[in-house]
Order: C-alpha cells, then sequence, then structure tokens
C-alpha cells in the first residue's frame, strides 16, 4: 500500500511539476491541427484557380485557332466577301438589304 502510495504521490509531483510541459503539448497539437486545416484550405483553393486558369486557357486557345483561321483565310473571297457582310453590313450586288428599325415604345410621351 505505501508503495501505490508513492507511485500516487510520484506522479502528482510530475504532473504538478510539469504542467507547462502538458499545456505546451496541447498548444502545439492546437497550433499543428490549426495549421493543417490553413493548408488544406490552401489546397483547395489553388485546385479551383488551377480549374479556372485551365478553363481560361481553352477558351484563349479556341479564340486563337479561330483567329489563325481568319489570317489564313484573308486572301480567299468568299471570306472577304462574309467580313464585309457581317462586318460593315454590305451586300451583294443584286441583292436586297432590309432594315428593321425598333418601334418607339408606347409609354415614351
Amino acid at each position: 500500500m505505501n508503495e501505490s502510495k508513492n507511485r500516487s504521490r510520484l506522479f502528482e509531483e510530475i504532473v504538478l511539476k510539469s504542467w507547462w510541459v502538458i499545456l505546451f503539448l496541447f498548444l502545439a497539437t492546437f497550433a499543428y491541427e490549426q495549421a493543417s486545416f490553413s493548408k488544406a484550405q490552401e489546397k483547395k483553393n489553388l485546385l479551383e484557380e488551377l480549374r479556372t486558369l485551365e478553363l481560361a486557357k481553352k477558351v484563349a486557345e479556341n479564340r486563337q485557332d479561330e483567329l489563325q483561321v481568319q489570317i489564313e483565310s484573308r486572301e480567299d473571297s468568299r471570306w472577304i466577301e462574309m467580313v464585309l457582310m457581317r462586318g460593315l453590313g454590305l451586300v451583294p450586288e443584286g441583292a436586297i438589304k432590309i432594315h428593321f428599325i425598333p418601334s418607339k415604345t408606347a409609354n415614351s410621351n
């Protein structure tokens, strides 16, 4: 019984004298958990940004391909005619051009 009393006394002295070690371990564990959570959140944000940038890259590559086709076909007479019709509103000879004028709203007095 005396031995068990000595053990509990020894344990009590270790805990009371080493409270700062226990506190340090607790704080270190808490800081590690916070850092781990922050790292996971940052990884999630970076992956989302990566997806956004990959999508923007695909859009830019498609636009580049379209522009390259336009550059390569600038000598084609059909292409020139289409550009003039779309961009400037010109029509080929003998064709009829119709203009639609928006009507005024009934509420304007």
